[in-house]
């Protein structure tokens, strides 16, 4: 009894003890998983970029945190903020750095350097995709632009 009793307590110690990995995190159906999912992973946060490694100068793009991350998120570029950009500022693209970033090339808010970096590129629907989920408001939730822009 006293052998069983031992083992009981063993076999609960080691059950409690084991840490699971949380599940990937799956972004919530609609325009913003898509751009979860088909930009910030393949492009933002990977290694060195907006992975949640370089503290608050790069807002964390990986994981269930990344759009509190950025919608209404505060600007760390001090030129950027100046201007009155936050990162994503729902119904205004042109005031949403994140877009800016992404046409860096043809913006007056070309501040620090484009986006993606490394020598990735996001070709033009999918920006144009960007452009329209922020123009709608930016929500988490819900189809808001053109799928065929992105997929």
């Amino acid at each position: 009894m006293r052998l069983q009793f031992l083992f009981l307590i063993l076999t609960v110690g080691l059950l409690v003890g084991c840490k699971k990995d949380p599940p990937p995190y799956s972004p919530p159906d609609g325009s913003y998983g898509l751009i979860y999912n088909k930009i910030f992973t393949k492009t933002c946060a990977l290694s060195a970029c907006h992975n949640g490694e370089q503290g608050a100068a790069y807002p964390n793009l990986d994981g269930a945190t990344a759009y509190g991350a950025i919608v209404n998120g505060a600007v760390q570029n001090s030129q950027a903020r100046n201007s009155g950009l936050t990162l994503v500022k729902p119904a205004d693209p042109a005031k949403s750095f994140l877009y800016q970033k992404m046409i860096f090339d043809s913006t007056a808010y070309a501040f620090g350097s484009a986006m993606p970096a490394g020598g990735l590129s996001i070709s033009r629907d999918p920006i144009a995709f960007v452009r329209a989920w922020i123009a709608a408001g930016a929500p988490e939730t819900g189809h808001v632009a053109d799928r065929n822009l992105i997929e």
